[in-house]
């Protein structure tokens, strides 16, 4: 796997949503290495600059290179997952619970809980069919837009707006697209329930856990984040409600600084979080819910990138 790394100290592997890569993790990764931490962000199988493997891109073999980084490690890594890198974690948490000492989830994806017979339209998806689409000779022009909307001021720091703007970009690649189409069709058929239903693992995780969700997220139903809450009441679980799932404008901070945080009250229990202002929506007793930092005047330090690929 293509890996990029920040700061110095105990380890944190960061997993990618669906179509991005690992330098969507560039802005929460400096704000840990300013904590201590250290951040190694991975491009998942079939994704950034790491090939995918033959067969489909199931989470299972997505998970494969991270539980085999992941046992190199001292001390053992917290595993940090966004979206389908968030489902990627929980199958490394499944599956090799003593490699790891806990997970952070970020909106992760978790199969439909109801009308899953909508979801049988995936098994009609086709990466062979999308691959052959001749979106490749539209590359030059697709790279200089990706690279003009990266050059925007506001999103100079906002790095998971950055990386989804070449999302466009990394599609016009055939494999790319078919390693896209594999993974999503597989996490619409991944089960709900049943011995290998992700919902009843869910309610075995045996590691510790934090939850973060956005409160405008469009992509990730809402009724999960309460789901979640009521299977493991013993897990750290964040509202932040001015934020969505990728682009969150002048928020970024918000969503970067939750993660960053449930990342250090993961891995220290009694690590005190943010002050957090009453929740309005019945969760506060359940949820912590950030101040919001749109509208502060603080100034956002850059690190020094270190990356390397083994």
């Amino acid at each position: 796997m293509w890996l990029q790394e920040w700061g110095a100290g105990d380890p944190i592997i960061a997993l990618h949503p669906l179509a991005l890569e690992s330098t969507a993790f560039a802005g929460v990764a400096r704000l840990l290495a300013q904590r201590g931490l250290r951040t190694i962000a991975v491009d998942l199988p079939g994704f950034g600059r790491t090939p995918g493997p033959d067969g489909t891109l199931t989470p299972a073999r997505m998970a494969e290179p991270v539980m085999e980084l992941a046992a190199g490690l001292e001390p053992r890594p917290l595993l940090l997952g966004m979206s389908m890198g968030g489902r990627v974690a929980l199958e490394v948490a499944f599956v090799a619970p003593s490699i790891v000492r806990g997970v952070v989830l970020v909106a992760p994806y978790l199969p439909w809980r109801s009308s899953r017979w909508l979801l049988a339209l995936a098994r009609l998806m086709s990466p062979s069919s999308v691959e052959r689409v001749p979106l490749q000779h539209a590359w030059p022009l697709l790279r200089h837009i990706s690279a003009a909307l990266e050059r925007r001021r506001e999103l100079e720091h906002d790095w998971l707006a950055r990386a989804s703007a070449r999302v466009g970009y990394y599609l016009s690649c055939p494999a790319t697209r078919a390693h896209f189409i594999s993974a999503a069709r597989e996490l619409a058929l991944d089960p709900a329930y049943g011995s290998q239903g992700t919902w009843t693992r869910l309610s075995r995780l045996s590691v510790p856990a934090a939850f973060v969700w956005g409160g405008q997220d469009r992509l990730i139903p809402p009724e999960h984040a309460q789901a979640v809450a009521a299977l493991l009441p013993r897990a750290h679980h964040v509202s932040v409600p001015c934020c969505g799932h990728f682009m969150n404008g002048r928020h970024y901070r918000c969503f970067e600084t939750a993660m960053a945080e449930a990342v250090l009250r993961t891995i220290d229990p009694g690590a005190r979080p943010r002050p957090a202002t009453p929740c309005r929506r019945g969760r506060a007793s359940t949820f912590d819910v950030p101040a919001c930092l749109a509208s502060e005047a603080a100034t956002f330090h850059e690190g020094t990138d270190h990356a390397a690929s083994p």
